[in-house]
């Protein structure tokens, strides 16, 4: 079956997660990478704080390659998902994980952008495991998350929103876009380019 993934990119806290609400609209399974590298954080036997969490990140992609989370996967999408027609990925941070997925299936990017100060206020309601409540600690994970290139991914992405507005706002504006996106693939366009390109 030909398959569509679509790419949420984004920093943390930019409101990514909200895919999760927003694809079962559609019947879309969403993977998250994060998930993938907090369940491989815990599997080493580390505590998930935002430290380990990033550190088992780099140390994913030192022993499989800068693609390696990528590659975790899709290996996933392929074992669970194989059925499914289109599948989002939730947390793409490479330009070497878009490359990647790209060799596979079309890939349509959906970058999410909000300000610094916005996401550090969210991080610190959220209160994840692996969210800092530091502002120092906060510019120490941004500055690693986009050392992975995830500014690269953000700026070359098919699709931006922004989320500084209220929650019901972005929410309309993200099922718009996935609207759009899945639309186009069902009704036949199989290239995975936005807009049918």
């Amino acid at each position: 079956m030909k398959k569509l993934l679509i790419g949420i990119a984004g920093m943390p806290g930019s409101g990514k997660s909200a895919v999760f609400q927003v694809a079962p609209k559609f019947n879309i399974p969403v993977v998250s990478m994060g998930d993938i590298v907090r369940q491989e954080t815990l599997k080493r036997g580390l505590e998930l704080t935002p430290e380990n969490v990033g550190n088992t990140a780099v140390e994913l992609r030192k022993e499989y390659g800068k693609e390696g989370i990528a590659v975790f996967c899709l290996k996933h999408i392929q074992e669970k998902f194989k059925d499914e027609d289109i599948v989002v990925i939730e947390g793409i941070r490479s330009m070497y994980e878009v490359d990647y997925f790209r060799k596979h299936y079309p890939l349509t990017i959906v970058a999410i952008h909000s300000s610094p100060k916005t996401r550090f206020k969210r991080l610190k309601k959220r209160r994840r495991e692996d969210d800092t409540l530091e502002w120092k600690a906060f510019l120490e994970r941004d500055m690693r998350e986009l050392g992975f290139t995830l500014g690269n991914v953000i700026a070359l992405a098919d699709y931006m929103i922004v989320n500084e507005e209220d929650y019901n706002t972005y929410l309309k504006n993200l099922e718009d876009v996935l609207k759009g996106i899945v639309t186009s693939w069902r009704k036949g366009d199989k290239s995975g380019e936005p807009g049918g390109i």
